[in-house]
């Protein structure tokens, strides 16, 4: 920990203006110090900064399109430099919402993401398709992600910190609404300034560390204030962030979270989730792949007034309803095999009951809304 305690503050190559840290009450507090005007004064002043400083915040109101999937998509497009696929999957009853902030900082990004119940992957199709180099150093403000790195599962919850790299596959699964913060830096910059940092991949930091508690506190308080920072100082900001990276991944060899009952079972519906389209998914199949026995995974469902096969059930059933919302042209019997069901009957009845519709009344409904659309 002694690399934490001697981290210095932002390296003053800056002559118009410096960012200091300092750690008081309640933590990492960010101030603007030093000569020149570093905070934009008024609205006219910030509006006619907007094209060379390229803030950019969305939100699904902004977007002309019912289907929440692609209204998601585009959210995402509009604010992430590299490329996402992501499904809106809100459980019957729910809304789905999704806002995403950016705020350039040099070369480097600050991002904030709120959405709810969702899924998302990034793919060789996604990587393939030359994206910028990047690594973000993602914080959870609020709520629990479920992610895949390389096809290790991981659970981030609030507090919580850890690094993704878009050279390498991913994904992520939400059960609830979450909030989360990323510090998006150039692989070339990083490699710079922290080197070693690839043994930080996937691996997170608990709430209780250093590393997590720094990064928060800074990110935290650099919210309230970017906006408002000139490029000069935005650059003094970058220069801070790199030294709070370099500390975080000075300490990569610090032991790791514990293994507790509540990051198992996400890692179970991690599995289940990435799963669903292997109509041999079952309980039995699902405990070898976790390294667990058939007994241990009922009782972890056992606080969650489900059963596995009904946790099964109901996921495969949000897909197919997503998909259906989409007022696709396919078949219900071939998006019912696609996601595992093989009794179509079966399937009917449980999505009438399920959704109070069939699934093909749903299916007409949405191609006739998406006609109305075009």
């Amino acid at each position: 920990m002694g690399q934490l305690s001697a981290l210095t503050p932002s390296r003053a190559r800056r002559v118009r203006s410096t960012l200091i840290l300092a750690s008081g009450r309640a933590g990492v507090a960010l101030h603007a110090v030093g000569v020149g005007a570093n905070l934009i004064r008024g609205k006219a002043e910030w509006m006619a900064m907007q094209p060379v400083l390229g803030d950019v915040s969305c939100d699904l109101r902004d977007v002309e399109t019912s289907n929440l999937t692609e209204g998601w998509r585009e959210v995402l497009a509009r604010t992430y430099t590299f490329g996402f696929a992501v499904e809106a999957v809100p459980a019957s009853g729910e809304a789905f919402s999704a806002s995403t902030s950016r705020w350039p900082l040099g070369s480097l990004a600050l991002v904030q993401t709120v959405h709810d119940r969702g899924d998302g992957r990034r793919g060789r199709a996604e990587i393939a398709a030359h994206d910028p180099d990047l690594l973000g150093l993602l914080y959870m403000r609020r709520g629990t992600i479920g992610l895949h790195f390389e096809g290790q599962p991981v659970v981030l919850r609030a507090g919580e910190l850890v690094m993704w790299d878009t050279a390498r596959r991913g994904s992520i699964t939400t059960f609830g609404r979450v909030d989360n913060q990323t510090l998006v830096v150039p692989r070339e910059r990083l490699a710079t300034e922290a080197p070693g940092y690839e043994a930080m991949f996937g691996q997170p930091f608990r709430s209780d560390h250093p590393a997590a508690r720094l990064m928060g506190s800074f990110l935290g308080s650099l919210m309230p204030v970017v906006s408002d920072l000139d490029v000069a100082a935005r650059d003094a900001v970058a220069d801070a962030a790199l030294d709070i990276a370099r500390a975080v991944v000075a300490t990569r060899d610090d032991p790791q979270p514990r293994h507790q009952t509540p990051a198992r079972l996400m890692a179970v519906r991690l599995y289940i989730d990435a799963n669903l389209r292997d109509p041999s998914l079952s309980p039995a199949t699902i405990a070898k792949a976790n390294a667990i026995s058939l007994r241990t995974l009922h009782r972890l469902f056992e606080a969650t007034d489900d059963s596995v096969s009904a946790v099964i059930r109901e996921r495969r059933l949000s897909r197919c309803h997503a998909e259906l919302l989409c007022g696709t042209d396919e078949s219900v019997t071939a998006i019912a095999y696609r996601w595992g069901f093989r009794n179509i009957s079966f399937f009917s009845r449980l999505f009438r009951e399920r959704y109070g519709v069939s699934a093909r009344q749903l299916r007409m409904a949405a191609r006739a809304a998406a006609r109305a659309h075009t």
